[in-house]
C-alpha cells in the first residue's frame, strides 16, 4: 500500500486526554511537550510514510535510513528547506513556533546482517534511534503514536494500546506513552486474544498456526503471571501489554509489549520461564529505565521477581538457588566482573553476574528486610523512578528507606565486589547440661575480597524437631551459640541456599570451558585443523587460541589448562592414554554413541569425540545447552543417549552426630 498524503493527527489534548486515563496514574517528574508521530507502513512493499509533529525550539538533527527521503518540513506554517551536512544527516534550524512538523516517505532497505531492524510480511522490528523516522527529542516527554498498516497486518508501539480499529485501506492501532524519548515499532500477521487482568488489557498476537496451537496457553500463562505481580508490584505501568511472535530468535522486551521468537514459543517450559520474565520487564527495564553507564540492576532485579517467584511458587526455589550457585562457581575467578560492571550483552560470564548473582542478592536482602518490607521499597521505588532513569544508588535508597537502616555496605559487598565467599564451619561442639545445653561452633568465611556481611541460616535436627537460628556474619569469623533441649542429631549451614557463596567441592562440567576465556584447543586430526577450530568456536560460541597436539604433555595440566580436545573416536582415547590421564569414571564413555564430549574429573580437560564429522557437527551444536552436565553423548540420529554429571562430595557445611 503506497501512500503519499498523510491524516492529520487529532487534538493533541484528546490524545493527552486519552493517554492519561488509559495510562494510570501519573509516573514521575512533568510530562513535558507532546510529540505526536503517524506512520503508514507496508511490509509486503517495505514502503514507510511518516509524520512527526513536535516542538524544536533550538533545532536539531537526524539521520535516515537509505531509502527515506525528507518530503515536507514546516515551523508552524512556514515552511522550510532543509539542508544535510557531510555524513548526510538532515539540519533543522530552531523553529520559534509551538511545533515543528516533517514529513519523510520512502522504501526501507532490505535488513542485512549488520542492521537491526527488519521489514517483511512475516515481521517487522523497527527499533528506537534506527533511522526510520526522525529522532529529535532533547528531553523525555508524551509520545502518541498512530500506525496505519494493511489489512493482514497488526502493528505494536511503545506505550498503550489507545485504540485499534479496521479502515477502509486496512487497520489503525494508536498508542500513547506519558514519558519517553525512544520509539519502537513491530508488525506481523497475527491473530488476537485479548482478556483484562485487573484492569490492564492483554493481547496475545500470533500468526495463525502458532496461535492454533498455543495462543491459548499463552494467554492463560500471561494472565496467571500478570495477576500475581500486579498483586505484588501494584498495577502495571501501561494499560495494555501485547506478547507478539517474532521470526527472529528473539526475547525482547519494550514498553507494552514483548516479542519471542517463533521457534521459541512452542518450546513447553518457555510459558513459566522467558514469558513472566519478559512481562516482569514491563516494570523494570521498560518502565524504570536503566542507568547503564552506572551499571544494569534491571536483569537482577527481574530474574528474582520473574523467574524465582515462579519456582517459589512452585517450591523449586531451593533447588533453582543450588543451580545458581553451582552455575556461579563454574567461573574463572581471574576474570569474575562484578555485578556493578554488568551492562548486558551475550558473554555467558557477564550474564551468571548479571541475572543469578545479581537475582540472589535480591534474595538475601529480602531476608533481610522481611516480605513486607521489601515489597514496599519495590513498589515506592516504581512510584518515584517509573518512566525515568534510575541507576543502582537509587533502588539502594528504596531499600535503606523502607528497612530504617543504611544499606550502603551490604550493596557495596555484594554489586561492587567480585566473587563470593567459601562457607565453614569449626570448632563445633555440644555442652550438654541437665536440661538440654548449648550448641556452640565458629562460622568461617573466606576469600580474597572476604568478609561480606551476611545472615547466616543454621537448622539443627533434634529429636523435638528442628531448630532455627539466623546468625548476622560482618566478620571472617562469627562464633554462635545456640540452646537445645537435648543433643543435636546434625547441623547444616544455609540448607537452603540462601546465600550468595561457594557451594563446595563440585564435579567437574562442561560449563567450565564455555566461561574461561583461556580455554584452548587441542585439534587431533592431521589436515583438519580448521574445521576443527570452526567447530569448537561453534562448540563455546567463540573462537579459540589452538595449542598443539604434541605441546599438551603429562605434568603440566594446570599450566596449560583448561583445553578442549577435538578429533575422531580413536584419535581422542589414543591422546589420553599417551598422556597417562585416566579414563572416564563411567566404564564405556569414550565409545558410546556415535560424538561424545566428557570433562576429566580431575582437570579442566573436555574430550569432544565423534565416530564420523557430521557427529562431531551434531555434539558441537548441543554442547552450550549441556554446560552443568560432566558428559554428553549423542545417538545415531542425533539424539540425546545420555548426559549426566559426575558424583559431588559430601556437603561441607553439613555434620551429623553418631547416635
Amino acid at each position: 500500500m503506497a501512500t503519499t498524503g498523510l491524516p492529520r493527527c487529532r487534538s493533541p489534548l484528546a490524545w493527552a486526554l486519552l493517554g492519561a486515563l488509559l495510562a494510570g496514574p501519573a509516573w514521575g517528574e512533568a510530562l513535558g511537550p507532546e510529540r505526536r508521530l503517524t506512520l503508514h507502513l507496508d511490509p509486503a512493499e517495505r514502503s514507510l510514510a511518516g509524520e512527526l509533529v513536535q516542538p524544536l525550539p533550538d533545532g536539531g538533527r537526524f539521520a535516515l535510513l537509505d531509502g527515506l527521503d525528507v518530503r515536507e518540513a514546516h515551523c508552524g506554517e512556514r515552511t522550510l528547506r532543509l539542508a544535510r551536512d557531510h555524513e548526510g544527516r538532515w539540519l533543522v534550524p530552531a523553529c520559534s513556533a509551538p511545533t515543528l512538523t516533517l514529513r519523510w516517505q520512502g522504501t526501507l532497505p532490505e535488513a542485512e546482517r549488520e542492521t537491526r531492524h527488519t521489514i517483511a510480511e512475516a515481521g517487522t522490528f523497527l527499533p528506537t534511534r534506527g533511522g526510520w523516522y526522525p529522532h529529535l527529542v532533547e528531553a523525555a516527554g508524551p509520545l502518541s503514536l498512530e500506525v496505519y498498516t494493511p489489512a493482514g497486518q497488526r502493528a505494536l508501539g511503545s506505550g498503550s494500546l489507545v485504540e485499534e480499529r479496521t479502515t477502509p485501506e486496512g487497520r489503525l492501532a494508536r498508542f500513547h506513552h506519558p514519558r519517553t524519548r525512544e520509539v519502537e515499532l513491530a508488525a506481523g500477521p497475527w491473530a488476537l486474544r485479548e482478556r483484562d487482568v485487573g484492569g490492564v488489557t492483554l493481547r496475545v498476537l500470533f500468526p495463525e498456526a502458532l496461535d492454533a496451537a498455543f495462543g491459548a496457553t499463552y494467554l492463560e500463562r500471561a494472565a496467571h503471571h500478570l495477576a500475581a505481580f500486579q498483586a505484588r508490584l501494584g498495577r502495571l505501568p501501561f494499560a495494555s501489554f501485547s506478547i507478539a511472535a517474532s521470526p527472529a530468535p528473539v526475547g525482547v522486551a519494550f514498553p507494552g509489549f514483548t516479542l519471542l521468537g517463533e521457534r521459541v514459543i512452542p518450546l513447553p517450559f518457555i510459558p513459566d520461564t522467558s514469558l513472566p520474565h519478559e512481562i516482569m520487564h514491563a516494570w523494570w527495564g521498560a518502565g524504570v529505565l536503566v542507568d547503564y553507564a552506572e551499571g544494569n540492576w534491571a536483569e537482577a532485579l527481574t530474574t528474582y521477581l520473574a523467574d524465582h517467584a515462579v519456582a517459589e511458587a512452585a517450591g523449586e526455589d531451593a533447588e533453582l538457588r543450588r543451580g545458581w550457585l553451582r552455575d556461579l562457581a563454574a567461573l574463572p575467578a581471574v576474570h569474575e566482573p562484578t555485578l556493578r560492571d554488568f551492562r548486558g550483552g551475550p558473554d555467558p560470564a557477564g550474564r551468571l553476574i548479571g541475572y543469578q548473582h545479581g537475582a540472589l542478592l535480591f534474595h538475601m536482602l529480602r531476608k533481610r528486610l522481611g516480605d513486607a518490607a521489601f515489597d514496599a521499597a519495590l513498589v515506592a521505588f516504581a512510584g518515584r523512578w517509573m518512566h525515568r532513569t534510575a541507576d543502582w544508588q537509587a533502588l539502594e535508597a528504596a531499600f535503606s528507606e523502607a528497612a530504617g537502616e543504611e544499606l550502603a555496605p551490604f550493596f557495596a559487598a555484594w554489586r561492587d565486589r567480585p566473587g563470593r565467599p567459601a562457607l565453614a564451619l569449626e570448632e563445633v561442639r555440644f555442652e550438654a547440661e541437665p536440661d538440654g545445653g548449648w550448641l556452640h561452633g565458629v562460622l568461617v568465611q573466606r576469600g580474597e575480597h572476604a568478609p561480606w556481611p551476611m545472615s547466616v541460616p543454621l537448622v539443627v535436627d533434634t529429636d523435638a524437631g528442628p531448630v532455627t537460628l539466623t546468625q548476622r556474619m560482618e566478620s571472617a569469623r562469627q562464633p554462635f551459640a545456640l540452646p537445645l533441649a537435648g543433643p543435636p542429631r546434625a547441623l547444616e549451614m544455609d540448607p537452603d541456599a540462601e546465600l550468595l557463596r561457594h557451594p563446595g567441592a563440585l564435579p567437574s562440567v562442561l560449563r567450565r570451558l564455555l566461561l574461561d576465556p583461556d580455554t584452548r584447543l587441542v585439534a587431533l586430526t592431521p589436515g583438519r585443523t580448521a574445521e576443527l577450530e570452526a567447530l569448537a568456536s561453534r562448540a563455546l560460541g567463540r573462537r579459540l587460541a589452538s595449542l598443539p597436539a604434541e605441546e599438551a604433555l603429562d605434568g603440566e595440566w594446570e599450566t596449560l589448562a583448561p583445553l578442549l580436545v577435538v578429533g575422531t573416536t580413536d584419535e581422542v582415547v589414543a591422546w589420553r592414554r599417551e598422556r597417562g590421564l585416566a579414563a572416564p569414571p563411567r566404564e564405556g564413555l569414550e565409545e558410546a554413541g556415535r560424538a561424545r564430549v566428557w570433562m576429566h574429573p580431575e582437570h579442566p580437560i573436555g574430550l569432544l569425540s565423534g565416530d564420523d564429522a557430521e557427529g562431531l557437527a551434531m555434539l558441537a551444536a548441543r554442547l552450550r545447552h549441556h554446560g552443568q552436565r560432566s558428559h554428553l553423548v549423542l545417538g545415531e540420529d542425533g539424539e540425546t543417549r545420555d548426559a549426566d554429571t559426575w558424583p559431588a562430595e559430601e556437603n561441607p557445611l553439613r555434620i551429623e552426630w553418631e547416635e
